[in-house]
């Protein structure tokens, strides 16, 4: 069986991915073969693999043939076709899946599986703003960027619903079953995406495997803001360098602080009604597709333009450049 894992983005594939290579004796031995085709940077030069599936890469740069890929990937599966093959990257979700078929094609039907996992409406809209403002990719100020998101969403729910992404799947690979997972960490089997994600491919690990890993720290909206501008000036690399550094000032570590409490309770309910039909195949069994939010006081006081949340950047750009000073 092949397992064709597509993200979305925003929901631990990152370290999904770094597990299964890192631990390929080990997944081996337990019946799971992480496909190497596409994951090397340069075919056939010897390079060691990336954690994650290089193809949309290489769609986004070339519009090339894929048959070289196509090939590979027919190859490699029929060596390996008695374990759960593996293909993993979350940027797989967004690209031409027409094309990315194509790369499939040799593959039967009935031996893939398309796998994604889906995060609350409003919990991935904060997490792909921040992930946006730390890369300094916010044009127009973040309150103006936000408000433009929901009006598109407002006007265009199918570009961001799961039934949409399940229709556009099934139309590129007719015949190939999706499997569709939450991404609520409460219910995952031990709490983490890498377990939960084998135990639903039916992988077994050995009982002395580790898997818990660290998750990244949630940094506050001023601080992602903050590393936004030193992306701009002094680039990725010295941004991400940062980024890591543990800053113990709680202006620096915050969730739900991008969406009002009004915005996120409107957007998570406006989806989940487009949702419908995909939650009753799906998740037949769930009351709500997602669990009700509970949002602390704290949180519930929330209000973006304020004199405190002013406050707030002033601080965390202080530190962030400090930092940057310091080397």
């Amino acid at each position: 069986m092949l397992w064709l894992h597509i993200g979305m983005p925003k929901t631990g594939s990152t370290a999904l991915q770094g597990f299964v290579r890192k631990n390929g004796q080990v997944m081996a031995g337990a019946g799971l073969h992480y496909m190497e085709t596409g994951r090397r940077r340069t075919e056939g030069q010897g390079r060691l693999a990336s954690s994650h599936n290089l193809i949309a890469f290489h769609m986004n740069q070339t519009d090339q043939p894929v048959t070289a890929l196509r090939e590979a990937m027919a190859r490699e599966y029929a060596e390996h076709e008695d374990k759960a093959c593996l293909v993993s990257s979350e940027m797989l979700y967004s690209v031409d899946l027409h094309k990315l078929a194509e790369i499939f094609a040799e593959i039967p039907a009935r031996e893939m599986r398309i796998a994604f996992y889906c995060r609350r409406y409003s919990d991935f809209f904060e997490a792909d703003y921040k992930q946006r403002a730390k890369n300094g990719r916010l044009a127009g100020g973040g309150s103006e960027y936000i408000r433009t998101q929901l009006d598109e969403i407002r006007a265009h729910p199918e570009r961001f619903s799961f039934a949409s992404a399940a229709a556009r799947i099934r139309s590129a690979f007719p015949g190939v079953s999706l499997v569709p997972m939450l991404y609520e960490r409460s219910e995952m089997a031990n709490g983490n995406i890498i377990d939960d994600f084998l135990d639903r491919i039916g992988v077994q690990l050995p009982l002395d495997s580790k898997t818990e890993t660290s998750s990244n720290p949630s940094h506050s909206r001023a601080a992602c803001e903050a590393f936004g501008v030193v992306t701009r000036a002094m680039g990725r690399k010295k941004s991400r360098q940062l980024r890591r550094r543990a800053v113990d000032d709680p202006v620096m570590m915050r969730k739900n602080d991008v969406l009002e409490p009004d915005e996120r309770a409107w957007l998570d309910a406006f989806m989940a009604n487009e949702d419908v039909s995909f939650h009753q195949e799906f998740f037949p069994d769930r009351t709500q597709l997602f669990a009700p939010v509970r949002l602390s006081m704290h949180d519930q006081s929330f209000r973006r333009d304020t004199a405190a949340e002013y406050q707030a950047l002033r601080q965390a750009s202080e530190i962030v450049f400090r930092m940057a000073l310091e080397g």
